[in-house]
């Protein structure tokens, strides 16, 4: 969606320009509906997140970015028409960030005032605080997995941790934070609230691999604060690196 979204023509062709240069170093993810729907098994889950075909076709792909640059309208009809297609997306996702802002001050109200200064002040969190944190977290996956139309039934204990959903919803509780510890997004733009929900989701898919890069401070934090607590508190230290193999 940020690649193919608004002028495509000229977005695209800027957005693959680093990594038309080395297409077979890149591997290409399976999309997020899909993932939602793997298991958490610790054992080769970084390879169920990669899409094997669009990877090898990468470089095929690459080759025909360059042709649609040079002119070949067919192909400029395709980009086009995934760029229409990532502008409906994102169109729909301002519902989604309406309703996480409106979320917010109801998350702000199970902090007492002690525990909003804490988050505020970004100090380490008392017991208390992140037993909290982490109740509410798994209230808001139970939640995400409830109304996910891939999932038939919640994982076991054991994977959950790795499932994305699981993951997402982590991503999503700490963005939430860091706008409950300014004091809410009541003046701000949904534009703004649905940019931060599509960086959420780069931050998931990083705490498989080796991080997230990006100039992003707001992404980049989330996805540190969120790589701690999986491997210090909801995965047992040395699975994470594990469950990739």
């Amino acid at each position: 969606m940020e690649a193919y979204k608004g002028d495509t023509l000229a977005s695209i062709y800027r957005s693959m320009e680093i990594l038309a240069e080395f297409p077979r170093q890149v591997i290409v993810l399976k999309g997020t509906m899909t993932v939602c729907g793997l298991k958490g098994r610790r054992s080769g889950l970084q390879r169920r997140l990669i899409d094997e075909g669009q990877t090898r076709g990468f470089p095929e792909y690459c080759r025909q970015l360059e042709a649609a640059r040079r002119g070949d309208l067919s192909l400029q009809r395709q980009l086009l028409g995934l760029g229409r297609a990532a502008d409906e997306q994102m169109a729909r996702m301002l519902g989604d960030a309406a309703r996480f802002s409106e979320s917010l001050e109801l998350i702000a109200g199970t902090y007492t005032a002690a525990e909003l200064q804490i988050l505020r002040r970004d100090v380490p969190y008392t017991k208390a605080l992140f037993e909290k944190v982490t109740a509410n977290v798994m209230m808001l996956a139970a939640m995400m997995f409830a109304g996910h139309p891939r999932i038939s039934k919640l994982p076991p204990a054991s994977e959950l941790p790795c499932t994305f959903i699981f993951r997402a919803a982590l991503c999503a509780y700490l963005l939430a934070l860091r706008w409950v510890s300014v004091g809410g997004a009541e003046n701000v733009k949904a534009k703004r609230i649905r940019n931060d929900l599509v960086d959420v989701n780069f931050a998931a898919f990083a705490t498989y691999f080796d991080g997230l890069l990006s100039a992003d401070s707001k992404a980049a934090g989330i996805y540190c604060d969120a790589d701690y607590l999986l491997r210090n508190f909801f995965v047992m230290p040395g699975e994470l690196a594990q469950a990739g193999s």
